[in-house]
């Protein structure tokens, strides 16, 4: 985390020293976030997203009339839900003290789960004027970034028997009724770093000291969040519809 910290301190000290047109800001909106909830992974297969906050600070750097360099702190939320029948984690074995199952490829059981991460994500995108006349532009811009996991957890209810398919048709031998009640930090769960590539489209206003704008951005993580392989592989990704305001701090 602190080689990340360095990388954003050194790249908006750059921004700051420039001599091309410098611009700040800030953004919020609204954030869909998914952790591909239509997968071949069943761990994580038929969750439901929530909308939630999405809000950070912007600095952009002119390099040319069309191109322009645009660093990003964001902060980023993504809750996913699923109740009823399910597959229960491999990570969640000791804490629901399920012993002499691993003869079972995977366990099923009915409860309901709740898991919410939140990140620092830092995108540098690279900005490009589509259109653009006195008043109005139309761009687009795309780039890598690196998320940082600060907060984790899984919340599970119910109780109930567990079973060795996904019809409950065959619970384990012997058949044992446990508490699916926990909060669990999922910090032991997930990889604390992500690093995904993030593209967008958007349109400016021009304003009194600078633009307004409205941006729709997605994101995609190339890394596989799990600790443990045993809980699948997935990865993240969200669409975010965000609006702002970025001040000219010269011309």
């Amino acid at each position: 985390m602190k080689y990340l910290l360095l990388v954003v301190i050194v790249l908006w000290s750059g921004l700051l020293y420039s001599q091309e047109k410098i611009s700040v800001g800030f953004q919020g909106g609204i954030n869909a976030p998914g952790l591909m909830v239509r997968s071949k992974n069943p761990v994580v297969d038929g969750y439901k997203t929530n909308l939630s906050a999405f809000y950070g600070l912007m600095a952009e750097e002119g390099l040319s009339k069309k191109w322009s360099l645009v660093e990003e702190i964001n902060y980023a939320n993504m809750t996913i839900t699923k109740n009823g029948a399910q597959v229960i984690p491999r990570s969640a074995y000791n804490n629901l003290k399920l012993v002499n199952v691993s003869a079972y490829p995977r366990l099923y059981a009915t409860f309901d789960s709740k898991i919410q991460t939140k990140y620092v994500e830092i995108p540098v995108m690279l900005k490009y004027a589509v259109y653009e006349d006195e008043q109005i532009k139309f761009y687009v811009n795309g780039g890598p970034f690196a998320g940082i996991m600060f907060y984790g957890n899984a919340a599970t209810q119910g109780i109930g028997k567990v079973y060795s398919d996904a019809a409950h048709t065959k619970p384990i031998d012997p058949p044992i009724n446990i508490s699916f009640n926990q909060n669990q930090n999922l910090k032991d769960w997930f990889h604390p770093l992500n690093f995904g590539i993030k593209g967008g489209v958007g349109l400016t206003v021009k304003g009194e000291a600078g633009e307004f704008f409205a941006n729709l951005s997605s994101s995609l993580g190339l890394v596989n969040i799990e600790e443990s392989t045993g809980d699948g592989e997935s990865k993240t990704k969200s669409l975010v519809l965000a609006v702002g305001y970025l001040f000219h701090l010269s011309k």
